[in-house]
């Protein structure tokens, strides 16, 4: 959708490969998507099919704060890039939590 609205914007010039301001244009949507699902509602699209949920650590919060859910992104964007690291340490950490859990002080909780 971005790209045909970027091209009806432009009139139908195509946007210069690897073009800096479209590659921001993309990833804010990224972020914007992901941070606002965890802080909303505790889960993406995905994560609802898949029923399991974001839940903050501290039990006087009901979901996380816009700072956790950032944080969570970043994290899991870091992990991304280190082939899935981050990710994988759940297997091997004596409290079964990812990096993106143990920084964001957040878990992932089965639902239903």
């Amino acid at each position: 959708m971005t790209s045909l609205v970027v091209l009806v914007v432009r009139q139908g010039v195509e946007v210069e490969r690897f073009s800096p301001w479209f590659t921001v244009l993309l990833l804010s949507e990224f972020v914007l998507y992901y941070v606002y699902s965890w802080k909303v509602g505790g889960q993406t699209l995905g994560m609802r099919a898949w029923k399991i949920k974001i839940i903050p650590n501290n039990s006087d919060q009901n979901q996380l704060t816009w700072k956790q859910a950032l944080l969570r992104f970043l994290i899991g964007l870091l992990s991304t890039v280190l082939i899935g690291l981050g990710v994988f340490w759940k297997i091997f950490s004596a409290s079964k939590k990812s990096w993106m859990d143990l920084v964001s002080l957040s878990e992932t909780q089965s639902v239903g």
